[in-house]
């Protein structure tokens, strides 16, 4: 199978922002984990807290883990495994997303006073929400579940060709 050069270009880009965006990350990590010592551990345990915790260290993890398969470590020459990460990724990145989202509605159930109401209100509707998100999610990678990764072979990472438009 021939690829162009062009192909091989992309690849090349896509590691390397892959290689900068979990630098900054790592950057940041030990930059703010004196005061992540100071104020997060010190502190009482609490939702707040055990979020930001998840928060944290879920995305460190999920981002390393995201970024040895992009170093072509990961893959083995595998399409199951392939087609395993692609949906284990999807369901980190809605994940990831949602520590943020129930943070956000811990923080409006604060200040519109902690009524029973407002309660069942806004855990109602996250539920909902989550529900249709996973959903959604589910039937995307149902749906790639198929996909052959046809490039793992030369690449040595999990790409599939780009869709047709």
């Amino acid at each position: 199978m021939f690829l162009s050069p062009e192909f091989f270009y992309y690849i090349w880009v896509r590691k390397a922002l892959s290689a900068a965006g979990h630098t900054v990350l790592i950057y940041d990590y030990f930059l703010t984990f004196s005061n992540e010592i100071r104020y997060i551990w010190n502190a009482p345990w609490t939702v707040v807290k055990v979020m930001f915790l998840i928060n944290r260290y879920g995305n460190l993890a999920g981002q390393t883990a995201i970024r040895l398969e992009e170093a072509g470590l990961l893959a083995h020459n595998s399409q199951s495994f392939c087609q395993t990460f692609a949906l284990t990724t999807t369901f980190f990145m809605v994940l990831s997303s949602e520590s943020i989202h129930i943070l956000v509605l811990i923080r409006a159930w604060a200040i519109w006073g902690t009524r029973r109401g407002v309660t069942n209100l806004l855990v109602g509707s996250y539920v909902v929400y989550i529900l249709i998100m996973l959903g959604i999610a589910t039937l995307g990678a149902k749906h790639d579940s198929n996909e052959e990764f046809q490039y793992l072979d030369l690449a040595k990472i999990c790409v599939s060709a780009l869709p047709s438009m």
